[in-house]
């Protein structure tokens, strides 16, 4: 009975001990059977031509060729002494996971293919970076930058959903494909491609936009991190939902078509095109109001319903008598501003708004203008000059 019993529990043991070496590592050495991979390990990437990669973790073992090695998860790199390496790749190679462990690795070459189903795992530990300068190719990853660790790629064009996680940072020129921020920060520049799908930040997550990312205004961004654009960048969405933070440079401007967002929105213009979008109770728009007739403004030919708290941020305003700041264009737009409506340090009559520290700046639901008006000294003036003005005349007669 002891005897079957441990012929089972070896044969369930076997495949189990199988997977776990057909799922090992393959490290990247270049100093041969000297142990670590050499503290400058710039080498060539082929398939079969090049031994700079070997199964021992330590790097003491002898090196092979990437085909004869097998495996393709690939870990930069053996031992603990490389600082930079710069890896040219040469012909199409296939890989399940890649994990720049430690230094600065610089890739260069061909593509890669995926070597199983799902995503390609890019892991780059804290403190470490890794540079894909080519086209990755049609192929989708998933990003998992940890600490400080850094990752810059070019291109990648799969097409299906990726996710980027761990608190490093992300630069990507182009992505094709529905991406997902978990955690730390996108930086996407758009300088090979706009070809961002719908996205998701979630709340420790940060997209920010250095040039144009997104393939057209149809797509969706589902917003719960920060969302940073950057000056003068115009970009579009359709559905804008979310409780995140949306920030800018001078005169970036976000064009929504519908949703329901219920965040932040500083220093940005906002365009309400076709559809119906909502500023729900609980978010908020900063307008930076500058010199006369300079501010970033909510337009559009579109349906935007105003039910959150507007903020004037009057630290570099010129508030002259008379200047004024198209706020909301009314003009253009069919806007509803709701019973949750207000505006900070403001107090409304009839949809007048006066701000409590200075009876001249008010704000006109109906034409959507913040103005200087003149002090109500200067109107009884003009009003008592105009009497005495009569009275002459009558005393001439």
């Amino acid at each position: 009975m002891n005897l079957k019993r441990y012929k089972l529990t070896s044969l369930l043991a076997a495949p189990l001990f199988l997977g776990g070496a057909l799922h090992g590592q393959l490290y990247w050495d270049t100093n041969g059977s000297t142990a670590g991979a050499g503290t400058i390990a710039d080498g060539t990437w082929d398939a079969a031509a090049t031994a700079n990669w070997t199964t021992d973790s330590a790097g003491a073992a002898a090196t092979v060729d990437y085909t004869t090695g097998a495996i393709t998860d690939v870990v930069f790199s053996a031992g603990a002494d490389m600082t930079s390496a710069v890896v040219v790749i040469s012909g199409t190679q296939a890989l399940s996971s890649i994990t720049i462990e430690e230094g600065d690795v610089a890739f260069s070459g061909s593509a890669f293919s995926n070597a199983s189903s799902g995503n390609i795992l890019f892991t780059v530990g804290d403190s470490a970076s890794a540079t894909f300068s080519q086209d990755l190719g049609a192929v989708n990853g998933d990003f998992n930058v940890l600490g400080s660790g850094n990752l810059s790629i070019n291109a990648i064009r799969g097409g299906s959903y990726m996710t980027k996680s761990g608190d490093g940072t992300l630069t990507v020129n182009r992505l094709d494909g529905y991406l997902i921020v978990d955690a730390g920060k996108v930086i996407y520049t758009g300088s090979v491609g706009a070809k961002l799908k719908n996205t998701t930040v979630n709340a420790d997550g940060t997209l920010e936009l250095t040039g144009s990312a997104f393939d057209g205004v149809n797509r969706n961004l589902t917003l719960n991190g920060s969302f940073i654009m950057a000056a003068g960048l115009s970009q579009g969405v359709n559905y804008l939902n979310g409780a995140g933070s949306i920030s800018g440079g001078a005169g970036a401007s976000l064009t929504v078509q519908n949703g329901t967002f219920s965040g932040t929105i500083t220093d940005i213009s906002l365009i309400a095109n076709s559809g119906a979008h909502t500023l729900a109770d609980g978010s908020s728009m900063e307008f930076t109001i500058g010199a006369d007739t300079v501010s970033n403004s909510i337009s559009g030919s579109g349906t935007i319903n105003l039910n959150g708290l507007f903020t004037f941020d009057l630290s570099g305003a010129d508030l002259t008598e008379g200047n004024s700041w198209l706020v909301v264009d009314v003009d253009t737009l069919t806007e509803t501003f709701g019973a949750t409506f207000s505006i900070a340090d403001f107090t409304e009559s009839s949809g007048v708004w006066t701000y409590d520290f200075n009876s001249q700046l008010v704000f006109s639901e109906a034409t959507g203008y913040l103005t200087v008006v003149p002090e109500p000294s200067t109107f009884a003036l003009l009003a008592g000059c105009l009497g005495l003005t009569f009275v002459m005349l009558r005393r001439r007669r």
